[in-house]
């Protein structure tokens, strides 16, 4: 995951790891919203899916970057 996670300030962290699934792949968004709380509790983070970046620490933001990329299920990372 790279240094700077370019997360959308403006989407919360449920949203930038929705993100990818719906706009690019097209998921349905209740499929995809599932699949993202799933991800973020799987990183610690499934107290924090309502705040936005500016309000979390940078090791929670590089947590929902690793969640972000997981969403689009890569076959290897």
């Amino acid at each position: 995951v790279f240094q700077q996670y370019n997360l959308f300030p403006h989407k919360t962290a449920l949203e930038n790891v929705m993100e990818g699934p719906v706009a690019v792949q097209g998921k349905p968004v209740a499929k995809a919203r599932e699949e993202a709380v799933k991800l973020l509790e799987k990183v610690g983070l499934s107290d924090k899916i309502d705040l936005y970046p500016y309000q979390l620490s940078g090791g929670q933001q590089q947590r929902i970057g690793i969640a972000r990329a997981l969403a689009i299920q890569p076959e290897l990372m």
